[in-house]
């Protein structure tokens, strides 16, 4: 079994201990704080402190770890080129630098508690991502340094046995606006069809009108496609609902139309099913209840799976209320105006509240990109998408991570707003089954 020593256990390095020995590595280790202990210890064992003792692996130790506050000046040394580090050790030190320290960071998302100015919709920014300042956000830093810090270890200590990864590719859609004409009210449909009357748009009326006359199916419904898609590659997907009341920026149809109830039961059977908690969800967390309850209630299905609607939320409150509301599986972490990774790994792993100290049972698959995110930077030509998307599924092949994409119904639709975002995905998708047979 592994020993490590530390001064101090806290519940920061049991949290990381946890991630990088028993959920990456499939380890047995323990801890102790007894140097003497430690000393007389014959094998395999780590030292994590600010002094080494004789010949054992030596790592030094930031305070970081050892602290129960956030402090909001901290901002970690980074060092490297071709590969970022944070808080670098001295070169005498057997891995060059504090990695416990480096991965906690990242992923309790220090910076985000730090003071930040908001988006317009209140979110943390990718602009102000360290990530991001320093030219890394598209590297899934942390499975890298995972990944590094394993490699010396099976050379130090071959007799440990490492826990084998696989690369995984569940593809995730939100259903945001279900159909573009179906299942809306009298009122609804009056008034989308007067404003596209004052814009002259006779070809939406047209559309509007073939679809209610059952001439054509909703220009929305590519449920038949998306099902073939998934069914066909063997993939596993998820599908998000938005079934808030309707607001500015919640426009779904209602949960107990039957075109939703049958658009539920449709998805069901070759897909799971998450909620998709409303914009406002993150300042009335009760919403989040009772949108699963809807889900559940016209599913048949108990929910654990959400994502936030415009990935909005807020650290910790949103994940804690989630926790409340009971959903064990969160997939709302990434950036909205940036693909990358946005706790710079693309492994799922465990939530861990910096506020109160403490970590959960909510378990986060983080988001390597969304169909918005191109359209946000304003990058619409194919060719430049897809080279994009073939660089992050490469990363994320090369650490055998989880490539999780966010689309849209609306998107892959093919209608003339978003003509060419069904081929992109296509594209994506066969990407994504030859890296996967590939790599097996």
């Amino acid at each position: 079994m592994l020993l490590i020593y530390l001064t101090v256990t806290t519940p920061r390095s049991k949290y990381i201990f946890d991630v990088i020995f028993k959920n990456e590595f499939g380890i047995n280790f323990r801890t102790t704080n007894d140097l003497s202990f430690f000393e007389k210890y014959t094998e395999e064992k780590i030292n994590y402190s600010a002094a080494r003792q004789k010949d054992e692996f030596f790592i030094i130790a930031n305070s970081l770890l050892s602290e129960n506050f956030i402090e909001k000046k901290l901002i970690p040394d980074i060092k490297g080129d071709n590969e970022k580090i944070l808080f670098p050790n001295p070169e005498s030190c057997d891995l060059g630098f504090d990695i416990f320290s480096a991965t906690f960071f990242m992923l309790s998302r220090y910076e985000e508690y730090l003071p930040f100015t908001a988006d317009a919709f209140g979110r943390y920014r990718a602009e102000d991502c360290l990530t991001y300042k320093n030219n890394f956000l598209q590297i899934p830093v942390v499975d890298t340094w995972i990944q590094k810090f394993r490699n010396v270890l099976e050379r130090r200590f071959p007799t440990l046995i490492f826990k084998r990864h696989e690369f995984k590719v569940p593809v995730t859609y939100d259903i945001d606006v279900a159909y573009k004409f179906l299942g809306r009210s009298f009122k609804r449909n009056l008034g989308s069809a007067t404003k596209d009357l004052l814009k002259l748009d006779f070809k939406n009326i047209q559309s509007r009108i073939k679809t209610f006359r059952s001439k054509q199916r909703d220009p929305w419904d590519i449920y038949d496609y998306l099902k073939q898609t998934i069914t066909k590659n063997n993939l596993p997907a998820i599908f998000f609902f938005l079934l808030a009341e309707n607001t500015k920026h919640d426009r779904n149809l209602d949960y107990n139309h039957p075109v939703m109830k049958t658009l539920v039961g449709h998805i069901k059977p070759f897909s799971e099913i998450g909620i998709h908690p409303s914009f406002n969800s993150i300042l009335k967390p009760k919403l989040m209840l009772l949108e699963k309850e809807k889900l559940e209630l016209i599913s048949g299905k108990k929910i654990n799976k959400s994502r936030q609607h415009f990935l909005r939320f807020s650290l910790p409150e949103t994940y804690n209320s989630l926790i409340d509301a009971g959903i064990t599986e969160d997939y709302s972490m990434g950036f909205p105006s940036k693909a990358g990774f946005r706790a710079g790994t693309s492994k799922p792993f465990y939530f861990y509240d910096l506020k109160n100290e403490k970590a959960t049972q909510l378990r986060i698959f983080p988001v390597t990109l969304m169909d918005g995110n191109f359209m946000n930077e304003k990058i619409f030509e194919p060719e430049n998408i897809l080279e994009k998307i073939t660089s992050l599924i490469n990363a994320v092949k090369k650490v055998n991570g989880t490539f999780i994409s966010i689309w849209h119904n609306h998107t892959t639709s093919e209608t003339e707003e978003f003509r060419n975002w069904k081929f992109i995905h296509d594209q994506m998708i066969q990407k994504l089954v030859t890296v996967s047979r590939l790599s097996k």
